[in-house]
């Protein structure tokens, strides 16, 4: 009867430590709460990032429009995510171009237009190559550019190595989670973009 009762017991606190890794899978992991970075979306608005959203779960991924691999699948899983929550109030979703020198706002907004974004709730931001820079060193993101070649008519052609990632502010600017950005289950984003939702 002991070894029953203890083995119960041994089972019930397993349970109670996976459900609260389970619950512990959106602690904060860091914050904007309090910064300021003045960026240009696609609309050559001004935006205050992220006070501008404040009140929004908001989903972040990072980016360039001369990308030939990684971000368009990056691109694809959060437009799969924005389609997964049509009706969703409170809830923005955020393109970071890393390259402010090649991507400017009409770049970013042509960009949108040919992977046919709902731009309703998604804003693709760039900005002063500084700015832009201090908040990627802020979420981690690392970028490493290869060596430059120029056309002849002195453009420039380079490509950028970058973190892959795409992350979760809560309504509060909080850094809740991280996820690989280009092989991400979207379902398991919308899951917990709902879970933060439900907090607002």
């Amino acid at each position: 009867m002991g070894h029953i009762i203890r083995k119960a017991l041994f089972l019930l606190l397993a349970g109670g430590l996976l459900l609260f890794a389970a619950c512990d899978n959106l602690r904060v992991e860091d914050s904007l709460a309090g910064l300021e970075y003045n960026l240009l979306d696609q609309y050559n608005d001004e935006v205050s990032f992220p006070e501008q959203y404040a009140g929004n779960v908001v989903i972040v991924s990072y980016v360039y429009t001369y990308c030939p691999d990684i971000c368009p699948m990056i691109t694809y899983n959060m437009r799969d995510i924005q389609r997964a929550l049509p009706d969703a109030e409170n809830f923005m979703l955020v393109s970071v171009s890393f390259d402010p020198l090649r991507d400017t706002p009409e770049t970013l907004y042509e960009y949108a237009n040919n992977y046919r974004l709902d731009q309703s709730n998604w804003r693709l931001l760039t900005g002063d190559p500084d700015t832009v820079e201090n908040l990627l060193d802020k979420l981690r993101i690392r970028t490493l550019k290869s060596p430059t070649r120029f056309t002849e008519d002195g453009g420039q052609i380079y490509f950028i190595d970058h973190t892959d990632r795409i992350t979760l502010l809560d309504h509060e600017g909080n850094v809740r989670r991280n996820y690989s950005g280009s092989d991400v289950d979207p379902d398991m984003v919308v899951k917990d973009i709902k879970r933060l939702l439900s907090e607002i």
